[in-house]
């Protein structure tokens, strides 16, 4: 008899709080992993903290939580797939080895949409409104919002969340500009700039989107000076990373009137402490962290792994790599 074919261990790692996934994946799921090919076992980790301890022997680890030191202790891994989007700690924790990182960037249409909610939400003057609503009071002064027609957004990072962004702020009537790496045209921004340009992103973004990720040359991208650069009266939302952002000088610039407020979802400390006077600052509207996340997101996203999978198994490349070195 032929010898059985030897078993590929995939682990799947339980999944972000606070969506439709909070377990690793099961049942159908599981089924359509496990159906890739006959020699795929899947393992669901119940504690993706210590992910190491329940499948030791896993060559395949998809989840959301950093693999920390576990990456250099596991023998038999060879490939991470992250169904976040940021990487940079999971980049960190391979550094130096051969495990190659991909991810899923299921998440642009959500996290476009988010970012448009924030944007609305502040020019129609929402959360004002919302608070009268609790209050029982009918009043109308103060209560008038402006429109976003004509108004023009800058988009830092023209990734697969800022090229959805573009286009549905496009539908809106903004002008778009746009700053990426390569400083390569994307369809419907009507200006794309590389780095180096930044300065005049800014000086023309009345509404200023952070969809960057974490990395040694964004950390702290968006300081004091840069937020000098805007418009008075702009609107800075960022749904990439806390350490993008200079939070005090944020808050210092809504202080001061120059900025008109800010929407935020991520933070340099998360789950963002009581103590912060973030929470308190007017013009502010801060979200959790969910940004990215919907229901059905598995539905997305395990396809999308399967395919890789089986792209992993025949020897052929994987879709989405990420450059370790990069963090993206």
């Amino acid at each position: 008899m032929p010898p059985e074919p030897r078993p590929v261990i995939v682990a799947a790692l339980a999944q972000k709080p606070g969506t439709d996934a909070d377990a690793a994946p099961g049942g159908a799921h599981a089924a359509a992993i496990e159906s890739v090919d006959p020699r795929v076992r899947l393992v669901r980790v119940s504690d993706r903290a210590h992910w190491f301890e329940e499948a030791p022997e896993a060559e395949v680890i998809m989840g959301f939580r950093p693999l920390r030191d576990g990456a250099t202790r596991a023998k038999h891994l060879r490939w991470v797939h992250s169904l976040g989007a940021g990487v940079e700690n999971l980049c960190q924790d391979v550094a130096g080895t051969d495990i190659l990182v991909t991810n899923t960037h299921t998440h642009g249409d959500v996290l476009a949409e988010h970012i448009m909610a924030l944007v609305l939400a502040h020019t129609r003057r929402l959360p004002a409104l919302l608070a009268r609503q609790a209050e029982g009071r009918w009043m109308r002064d103060g209560a008038v919002g402006a429109v976003i027609r004509g108004k023009t957004l800058g988009i830092l990072g023209l990734g697969t969340i800022g090229t959805e962004l573009a286009r549905r702020a496009a539908a809106f009537g903004m002008r778009v500009w746009g700053v990426r790496r390569s400083g390569a045209a994307v369809p419907g921004v009507d200006r794309v700039v590389a780095p180096a340009a930044l300065d005049d992103v800014l000086k023309a973004s009345d509404v200023l989107a952070i969809t960057v990720p974490l990395t040694p040359e964004t950390r702290g991208l968006i300081g004091a000076r840069e937020l000098a650069l805007l418009p008075r009266g702009a609107f800075v939302v960022n749904v990439g990373r806390g350490g993008t952002v200079d939070e005090a000088a944020l808050a210092a610039a809504i202080q001061s009137g120059h900025l008109a407020g800010a929407g935020l979802d991520v933070f340099e400390q998360e789950p963002l402490p009581a103590s912060s006077p973030l929470w308190h600052l007017p013009g502010l509207i801060i979200t959790p962290h969910v940004a990215g996340s919907s229901p059905g997101f598995l539905e997305r996203a395990v396809p999308f792994f399967c395919e890789n999978l089986r792209r992993y198994l025949a020897g052929e490349p994987l879709l989405n790599r990420v450059d370790v070195t990069r963090g993206y």
